[in-house]
């Protein structure tokens, strides 16, 4: 292995370039329309088609990193995006760009579990809440400057981003040839679907998961049905402005969250971040306008970031053996909640409006809240001691 230093810098590179290549299309949205000459319909596909293979392949991902070491899994992941980018950059046809986007969310599906699970192998347990919190800021910063960055290329060309896209992956690929080792993760079970039953197996890791899709799920629920509430009185420049504030916290809570949870342990961070979380939707109950949502929406994004980044430590040390397989596996159940949310709280919204949507999440961050206090007393003192040794 190499310098941790110069591997920590390409871990988090990698996790961010996830989200801010999934992200970067939203910016490019009217040049799209315009050059393929199709309508808003075949440019949401391709957010769609992006989305369906990272989230089903991540449930294989980690597990694959597990038999065949996290080395070879992540340059197919950083390579094939790679190609994938490049694909999109030359596309004149409509479905062959969708055929690439697709691609790249293939691509895509075997990064992050695979960074969280070296994350798991390389740093000792007294440090890993400090790196996943900079995991926590890389993905969050991911998802604040991809529309951003994607919306000035769009300027100049909407295919200098995939380019950009492409020449990003490939020399993180072709570090991760210089700087990482194959470390010979290959266990004793080798069997795919073993391995992913192993894991799904352990009551400590679905409940885990379970916090982590509620919490996404409440997330996207809220900030879905506030920017439909305001969108009859506010300019949809300012919704985005608003909605930004939860990412922009996330990048300066992560780091922070990251030393509580090294310091003070990852049941009480974890708790910490859900009860901020609980005040967080207590204040939007009362707020009315558009300047005074920023409060709620700030202190979300802060409590979301802390909730994930014990969350995130504790996942890869929940299944020592299978930190691949855990990680990914727990990522396609955020994303579960992630995709579900709008449609399954549009019936709330559409007979209580958002303070029915706020009322339901506040229940769901006290399951949360009940579940992390009572489902993980023996877990943690059982899992602290095994790390330490």
């Amino acid at each position: 292995m190499r310098s941790r230093k110069y591997l920590l810098i390409l871990l988090y590179f990698s996790v961010f370039l996830g989200p801010f290549g999934g992200n970067t299309v939203l910016a490019l949205i009217p040049s799209l329309e315009r050059f393929f000459n199709v309508d808003i319909s075949f440019i949401a596909a391709s957010i769609t088609l992006y989305m369906i293979p990272f989230a089903f392949f991540q449930i294989f991902s980690g597990a694959l990193s597990d038999i065949y070491g996290r080395r070879r899994t992540i340059l197919f992941g950083l390579f094939t995006f790679s190609i994938a980018s490049l694909f999109c950059a030359s596309s004149d046809r409509i479905w062959f760009f969708l055929t690439a986007r697709a691609l790249q969310g293939l691509g895509s599906a075997f990064i992050s579990p695979t960074v969280m699970a070296m994350i798991g192998d390389i740093f000792p347990y007294s440090e890993r809440g400090r790196i996943m919190g900079g995991y926590g800021a890389s993905t969050t910063a991911g998802i604040a400057l991809g529309p951003l960055a994607g919306g000035f290329l769009a300027m100049i060309d909407w295919r200098l981003v995939f380019v950009m896209l492409s020449i990003f992956s490939g020399l993180l690929g072709s570090s991760y040839l210089i700087y990482l080792d194959e470390s010979g993760t290959e266990g004793e079970l080798r069997d795919l679907t073993g391995r992913i039953r192993a894991v799904i197996g352990r009551k400590e890791f679905l409940l885990l998961s379970v916090i982590g899709t509620l919490v996404f799920f409440g997330n996207i629920a809220t900030m879905t049905f506030l920017s439909d509430t305001l969108k009859v009185s506010v300019s949809e420049d300012k919704i985005g402005i608003l909605l930004s504030t939860f990412g922009f916290l996330g990048i300066v809570t992560a780091p922070v969250a990251g030393y509580l949870t090294d310091f003070i342990g990852r049941k009480k961070t974890l708790l910490t971040g859900l009860m901020i979380m609980l005040a967080s939707f207590l204040i939007f109950l009362p707020v009315n306008s558009y300047t005074s949502f920023f409060i709620p929406i700030a202190v979300m994004g802060a409590g979301s970031t802390t909730v994930f980044t014990s969350l995130n430590t504790m996942v890869v040390e929940c299944v020592p053996g299978s930190r691949g397989a855990a990680s990914s596996i727990y990522n396609s159940f955020r994303f579960l909640g992630y995709g579900l949310a709008p449609l399954a709280t549009l019936p709330v919204y559409l007979r209580f409006g958002i303070d029915g949507i706020v009322i339901l999440c506040m229940g769901l961050v006290i399951v949360n809240i009940v579940i992390a206090h009572f489902s993980f007393k023996r877990y943690f003192i059982k899992r602290r001691k095994a790390n330490h040794q």
